[in-house]
């Protein structure tokens, strides 16, 4: 791998702002999402995603003939509290979860959501699932981490996942004809940071929450309940855990070791299948990676990228599910980069783009002139 030379109906009013890079009055981005922020829509088109203090920045690229990106974009919602956290359906579209000041003065915050359906379009009015909690909890039951969200591929229904204090893991979901349930119960002791969910399709909705001795892998097994299916003894680095799905009803975690801040995967094992717990070196890095399967060299490849020991934005790519084999990463320059994400373009081209020291979006686009995994020069998002 080497470094190549070179919806309708809107809750808030979008619109169109001053460049971010160049300190204009448009809101600046304070934040990356938790979790996945760089999706390509049903049409090709990359969109990009950042919190600002209000709401929501979003950049799109053009459509053809032109080039380039539109935005940034503003979507302010009242009250807002962040952060974001969103995932992509098998139709593109993009769904959405993330906090508000409660109506109610209520010191604790309601959990919102909405959905983009098209690349560059308004998203639907924000939904406000009330705030978390079991009928009869605790009053002060916080929230421990931020709220994530799932997608069934298969029928739609999206899921909305937190933690808290003293309840433990909720989930609430909405069905395929657009209702909502309750607040229901995952599992009942409690986590203190991040969950990391995941349905693949065809398959269960699962989750990885960090305990104070490792990771528990919760799956979901019928009828709206969950069970305890690995508790995984490895000290995880907070905030670095990602997911992909990587085979039929497959799904491996990603997540930093504490000693070197080096990634490791864990993949429940199966047969003919590897499984465990696996090295990736990429040693000194920071924050969660990003993370998505490409075809590279004619290869099923899951794609990585890290802030690396040097504040490098640094990849690397291997034969999906062959960790064993090895990992070697490279740099991209970027320094100072943050929270590094990957896609794949309308082109085929493997995408990796991330915040500045400037809190700016850029990407770098594969060179698919080049042999193997080769990049051009970093751009920033206009």
């Amino acid at each position: 791998m080497n470094r190549g030379k070179g919806g309708n109906g809107s809750a808030s009013s979008a619109r169109r702002t001053q460049d971010a890079r160049t300190g204009g009055p448009g809101p600046r981005p304070t934040s990356p999402p938790a979790g996945k922020w760089l999706f390509a829509g049903a049409d090709g088109r990359l969109t990009a995603y950042a919190c600002t203090r209000s709401g929501l920045l979003r950049w799109t690229e053009a459509a053809a003939p032109r080039t380039g990106w539109t935005g940034p974009e503003t979507f302010e919602v009242p009250g807002w509290l962040g952060p974001a956290a969103m995932a992509q359906s098998r139709e593109g579209y993009v769904h959405f979860v993330a906090l508000r000041a409660a109506d109610d003065g209520s010191e604790r915050p309601e959990v919102i959501v909405s959905t983009q359906f098209q690349s560059g379009r308004g998203m639907i009015d924000w939904h406000g699932l009330g705030v978390p909690g079991l009928r009869g909890g605790p009053a002060d039951d916080r929230l421990t981490g931020p709220p994530r969200i799932a997608v069934n591929q298969r029928s739609g229904s999206i899921h909305v996942l937190v933690s808290l204090q003293h309840s433990g893991i909720l989930r609430r979901s909405r069905n395929a004809e657009g209702a909502w349930g309750g607040w229901k119960p995952v599992a009942a002791q409690s986590y203190r940071g991040d969950v990391t969910p995941l349905m693949p399709a065809g398959g269960q909705l699962e989750m990885l929450a960090l305990g104070p001795s490792g990771a528990d892998r919760w799956v979901g097994i019928g009828q709206g309940r969950f069970g305890l299916a690995e508790s995984i003894p490895t000290p995880v680095v907070p905030g670095s855990p990602a997911v992909c799905e990587t085979g039929a009803r497959r799904v491996t975690y990603f997540w930093r070791y504490p000693g070197d801040g080096s990634l490791v995967a864990w993949r429940a094992a199966r047969p003919g299948v590897q499984g465990g717990l696996m090295s990736l070196g990429g040693a000194g890095g920071r924050g969660a990676p990003g993370v998505a399967r490409a075809m590279v060299g004619g290869y099923d490849c899951t794609v990585l990228a890290q802030t690396g020991a040097e504040r490098d934005v640094e990849v690397t790519a291997y034969v999906t599910e062959n960790e064993g084999y090895g990992t070697w990463w490279a740099s991209l320059g970027g320094h100072g980069a943050l929270a590094p994400q990957v896609a794949v373009d309308a082109a085929g081209r493997v995408v990796v783009a991330a915040f500045d020291e400037a809190g700016a979006p850029m990407c770098a686009r594969q060179d698919t002139g080049a042999q193997g995994l080769v990049f051009g020069p970093w751009e920033h998002l206009a």
